[in-house]
């Protein structure tokens, strides 16, 4: 199932190693295994330990010196660790039981070391609740599946399927998650699902809502090629009821905010975040300039704007003044400097300034429109 070339699997034949002398396991677990099962490309190496992660990477770089091991970090809270493997970067976490005393908070961590069985149901989705015990048996590697809710029935489906009735309730960014899965890999929510979604937006809890959270799970969903799709869905299925009663952004903007994030190279995720959370105070257009305005009135009307606030500017009013001052304007300065005028006898003061803003004028006016 698992298939890595001799130099990853040395390393994690050293992994089921150390575990072997630890007493304990090692475990592939979550979005790895779902990868392998789909036969789609390991991104991510996640590695659980039935046990202290930390405790595990600290005693494996004692022993195994023959590879090349960096502890990057860790975290003593999660009991999580970060390192570099010969150069690939590999993240180690102790199996865990989580609770949430607030819809939407972050999860108190409990029971560090837990069995595996335990750890798997915190997870979202049926289809990352799966494990793949690490076991070495002379000298060959092999992989044990711990699949206690049929995820990989639910992968073969297509099917989104959550572990318990309560999990949209506890953490509802789990929604959002699901939008991603649904529209990377065309899964769809079960039935069940739909309806345990459609209850809870129709009276959101949002007492433990962290709206950090809700943005970085965003930003994820919007930095892939479905960043439109996923968009238009939120409005949609008022998924956006997660965070929002009334949204001020609009269904119709996907394309030019789109579009906007390459005409103004800026990242697409963080225009469609810009949209969503902060494009109320330029919908009143009160920064777009009338169709006639000169170069200079252009100029003036944008220069202070950063560029991803033109870029949303054009985004949601279609204001091709926007586009013009970016790409032609933005960066003209007039051909002398206040020191040349100095020398050519101005007095220093708004003598210098009036004469650098009729020639910056004289020049921006010169450029055509095109």
């Amino acid at each position: 199932m698992f298939k890595f070339n001799k130099e990853i699997e040395s390393i994690f034949k050293a992994v089921a190693q150390n575990a072997c002398d630890m007493g304990i396991s090692a475990y592939f677990v979550g979005g790895m295994v779902r990868d392998v099962l789909m036969g789609i490309e390991i991104k991510d190496i996640d590695i659980l330990i039935e046990g202290s992660a930390i405790d595990f990477v600290q005693k494996f770089a004692d022993k195994f010196t023959n590879l090349d091991i960096v502890i990057k970090s860790v975290h003593e809270a999660f009991d999580t660790a970060k390192t570099v493997i010969n150069g690939i970067e590999i993240d180690f976490a102790s199996t865990r039981e989580e609770d949430y005393p607030f819809s939407g908070c972050l999860p108190v961590v409990k029971n560090i070391g837990c069995p595996v069985e335990e750890d798997l149901k915190r997870r979202d989705f049926t289809v990352n609740a799966i494990a793949a015990k690490l076991c070495l048996q002379n000298d060959e590697l092999n992989y044990e599946i711990i699949d206690p809710y049929n995820g990989n029935g639910d992968i073969k489906q297509k099917t989104l399927r959550i572990l318990h009735n309560k999990s949209y309730i506890d953490d509802p960014t789990r929604i959002l998650r699901g939008i991603d899965f649904m529209l990377r890999f065309g899964f769809d929510f079960s039935d069940g699902d739909k309806t345990l979604i459609n209850e809870y937006l129709k009276s959101p809890d949002r007492e433990g809502l962290s709206l950090d959270r809700v943005k970085l799970t965003l930003k994820k969903l919007f930095s892939g090629a479905n960043a439109k799709d996923a968009y238009k869905y939120i409005l949609e299925n008022k998924i956006c009821k997660i965070w929002c009663d009334k949204p001020l952004f609009k269904a119709e903007w996907a394309d030019t905010l789109f579009d906007a994030a390459k005409i103004f190279d800026i990242p697409q995720d963080e225009i469609f975040l810009k949209a969503i959370f902060e494009s109320s105070a330029l919908q009143n257009e009160s920064a777009k300039c009338p169709v006639g305005t000169s170069n200079f009135e252009i100029y003036n009307t944008y220069k202070n704007l950063k560029i991803i606030d033109l870029a949303l500017q054009y985004a949601i009013s279609n204001d091709k003044n926007a586009v013009f001052y970016y790409e032609k304007l933005k960066d003209i300065k007039p051909d002398i400097t206040g020191a040349d005028l100095l020398k050519q006898g101005y007095t220093e003061g708004k003598a210098i300034g009036d004469e650098l803003s009729r020639l910056l004028k004289e020049k921006l006016n010169s450029i055509p429109r095109s």
